[in-house]
C-alpha cells in the first residue's frame, strides 16, 4: 500500500509518463488504495496541470485533443484542401459514413455538390449542413454539447446495423512511433465501427496531426484505403505508412 499522497502522486505520474494513460481501477489496485482515494489524487494533479482527467481515469498532460471551437479555427485552408480531394472520390448516389470533426465538416460542405447521397453521421453540424442535399441518418446516442455530437454505445450499435460505400474518418494523430492514433474512447469505437461498415475507408489528417501522439492506437490501419493529407508528413511518418502499406494521398 502506498500511504503517503506524495508517493502516490509520483507513482501516478511515473505510470503516465510510461503508459500515457491509466484507469482509476487499475491505479487503485496497483497502489493498494480505494478508487475514491485515486480520484482525489487525480483531481489534485489535474488542478495543477500535471495530467488531464478523462472518463474512468487520466491521460498524460498534452494528450487530449483541442476543443471543437479551436479545431474549427485551425488550418481552415488545409482542411478545405483535404475535403476537395476527398469529394473527388465520392460518386453521386454513394452511401457515406462521416464521423464528427472539423475536417469532416469541411468535407460535408463540399459534398453538397453531389446528388443522391445517403449519409450516416453523429455530427449535428454535418447533419444540418447536408440536410437539404442528401438523405441524412443522424446516429442516436447521448448528446455531447461541447462537441455537438451524439456518442456512446447506442450510436455504435446503430452504425453497426448498416453497410456503406465509403467512410471518412478524422485522425487524432499520426506519428512514426505510434502509427495512427485517436483521443476519445467512445468516438474511437464509433469510428472503428464506421470503418468496418464501409467498403472503402479514408483517414483524414491535416498537417497539425503529424508527429502528435494520442493514447488510442488504430489496429490494422492498412485495411483502410488511404490517408488524405494537406501536405506530406516527415520522412519517418512516410516510411511508417509505406511499411504498413497504407497509401498517402496528398490534396
Amino acid at each position: 500500500m502506498t500511504d503517503l499522497p506524495i508517493q502516490r502522486h509520483r507513482a501516478i505520474l511515473d505510470h503516465l509518463e510510461a503508459e500515457e494513460s491509466a484507469r482509476t481501477v487499475q491505479l487503485a489496485a496497483s497502489l493498494g488504495v480505494t478508487r475514491e482515494t485515486i480520484r482525489k489524487d487525480l483531481a489534485y494533479l489535474a488542478n495543477r496541470g500535471l495530467l488531464r482527467l478523462v472518463y474512468g481515469g487520466a491521460v498524460r498532460s498534452g494528450l487530449l485533443e483541442p476543443d471543437l471551437q479551436a479545431r474549427l479555427a485551425t488550418n481552415i485552408e488545409g482542411k478545405t484542401m483535404i475535403a476537395r480531394r476527398a469529394v473527388a472520390l465520392v460518386p453521386d448516389g454513394a452511401r457515406l459514413a462521416l464521423d464528427c470533426g472539423s475536417t469532416t465538416l469541411a468535407l460535408a460542405r463540399e459534398l453538397r455538390a453531389r446528388s443522391g447521397l445517403q449519409v450516416w453521421t453523429n455530427d449535428i453540424a454535418i447533419a444540418q449542413e447536408l440536410a437539404t442535399s442528401a438523405e441524412v441518418v443522424l446516429l442516436g446516442g447521448s448528446y455531447a454539447p461541447d462537441e455537438n455530437k451524439t456518442t456512446g454505445p447506442d450510436a455504435v450499435e446503430m452504425m453497426a446495423t448498416y453497410n456503406v460505400d465509403l467512410a471518412f474518418i478524422s485522425l487524432g494523430g499520426l506519428s512514426a512511433a505510434q502509427g495512427l492514433t485517436d483521443f476519445d474512447r467512445d468516438g474511437f469505437a464509433l469510428r472503428n465501427t464506421m470503418r468496418n461498415a464501409a467498403t472503402g475507408c479514408y483517414f483524414l489528417a491535416d498537417h497539425g496531426k503529424f508527429g502528435r501522439p494520442a493514447h488510442l492506437r488504430w489496429k490494422h490501419p492498412e485495411t483502410a484505403s488511404g490517408v488524405i493529407a494537406d501536405r506530406a508528413p516527415g520522412p519517418e511518418e512516410q516510411a511508417m505508412l509505406a511499411r504498413i502499406g497504407l497509401p498517402l494521398i496528398l490534396a
